[in-house]
C-alpha cells in the first residue's frame, strides 16, 4: 500500500521551449498576445482537491496562470531558456511527463479487479485492512552497521536509552525522535513483527539504506472493513496491473534497444532492477 500523491510537471517550465506543441482550446485570456487556453486550465485541475467545483476552480486558478505566464516572458527575455541548465531540467521534466501519461494510457486497458482477487488481497494483508495498526514509538534512526555482527550486537539491548548510549560511546552519529508508524505502509512481514511486539522493548528494522530502532510507546486500532476496504483493495490491485504493464513495456523496450556504460558509470544488477521508476510512475496515476 502506498501513497499515492505526486507534484504536478511544472507547466511554466515546458512553457518556456519555443519548440513545444501549444494546448489547443478556446481562449480565456490573453497575455500581451500569448493565449490562455481552456485546454491549459484544463491541465491544472490535475492539482484540483477531490469533489471540487471544476468550473470554480478553473476560475480560481486563472489568476494564477497569468501570473506564471508574465514570470515566463520575464524568464525569456532574461535568456534563461538558452541556458544549458534550463535545457537539462526541461528534458527531465519532459520525460517524466511522457512517463506518465504513457502509464495513463496503459491504464486505460488494465481490467477492473474481481470479486474473488479483492477478497484473495484483502485475507493476504490482515495488517493493511482488518486487523491495521498505527503505533507511536520512540525511534533512533543510525546508519546501516558494517557487519551483521555489529548490528547484531545493537539488537541485544533491552532500552532504547541504553542503545543511545552504545552509539555514543561508538561515535555513531544518530539522531530520536517520536513517530507515528503504520502498519498498512509496512512489509506484511515487518508489520507482523511490529504488531507482536512487546510495548517497551526495542526493535531494529531497516528503513532506506540505514536502520531504525523502535520502542512502541501507544498502539491505536485502525481497521479498515467492508466497502471500504473493497474499494482500496480493488484499487491498489488496479495500481499493481498498471505497473505490471508498465514493466513489460519496458522489458519489450529494453530488448530492443542497444545500451552502453561509460566506464565506472555501469550500474549494479540490484540497482538496475529495482523497479523504482515503473512503481513511481504506477503511483502517478490518478485514483478512480
Amino acid at each position: 500500500m502506498k501513497h499515492w500523491s505526486w507534484s504536478a510537471v511544472p507547466l511554466a517550465l515546458l512553457a518556456l521551449s519555443g519548440c513545444q506543441s501549444k494546448p489547443e482550446g478556446k481562449g480565456v485570456a490573453q497575455v500581451d498576445g500569448q493565449a490562455i487556453t481552456t485546454q491549459a486550465l484544463d491541465a491544472e485541475l490535475a492539482d484540483a482537491p477531490p469533489g471540487v467545483d471544476r468550473l470554480a476552480y478553473r476560475k480560481a486558478i486563472l489568476p494564477q496562470l497569468v501570473d506564471r505566464t508574465l514570470l515566463v516572458q520575464a524568464a525569456l527575455k532574461m535568456g534563461i531558456d538558452k541556458t544549458p541548465e534550463f535545457a537539462a531540467q526541461r528534458e527531465r521534466q519532459e520525460q517524466r511527463l511522457l512517463v506518465e501519461m504513457l502509464a495513463q494510457k496503459l491504464a486505460n486497458t488494465v481490467p477492473v479487479p474481481n470479486v474473488q482477487a479483492v477478497d484473495a488481497y484483502i485475507a493476504a494483508h490482515p495488517y493493511e485492512f482488518a486487523q491495521r495498526q498505527k503505533f507511536y514509538v520512540d525511534q533512533i534512526r543510525f546508519a546501516q552497521p558494517a557487519s551483521t555482527e555489529a548490528l547484531l550486537a545493537l539488537g541485544q539491548f533491552k532500552t532504547l536509552d541504553a542503545l543511545a548510549d552504545e552509539l555514543t560511546r561508538n561515535a555513531t552519529p544518530f539522531t530520536r525522535d517520536h513517530v507515528l508508524v503504520d502498519s498498512a505502509f509496512l512489509p506484511a512481514a515487518i508489520a507482523a513483527q511490529v504488531a507482536r511486539q512487546p510495548s517497551g522493548d526495542p526493535i531494529l528494522l531497516p528503513y532506506q539504506g540505514s536502520y531504525t530502532a523502535n520502542a512502541i510507546i501507544q498502539r491505536m486500532a485502525a481497521p479498515v472493513t467492508g466497502e471500504p476496504a473493497r474499494a482500496l483493495a480493488a484499487e491498489i490491485l488496479r495500481r499493481k496491473a498498471i505497473a505490471d504493464a508498465l514493466g513489460q513495456t519496458l522489458k519489450a523496450q529494453r530488448q530492443k534497444a542497444s545500451i552502453s556504460y561509460e566506464t565506472g558509470f555501469k550500474p549494479d544488477a540490484k540497482a538496475a532492477a529495482d523497479g523504482k521508476t515503473v512503481s513511481d510512475a504506477a503511483d502517478r496515476v490518478p485514483a478512480r
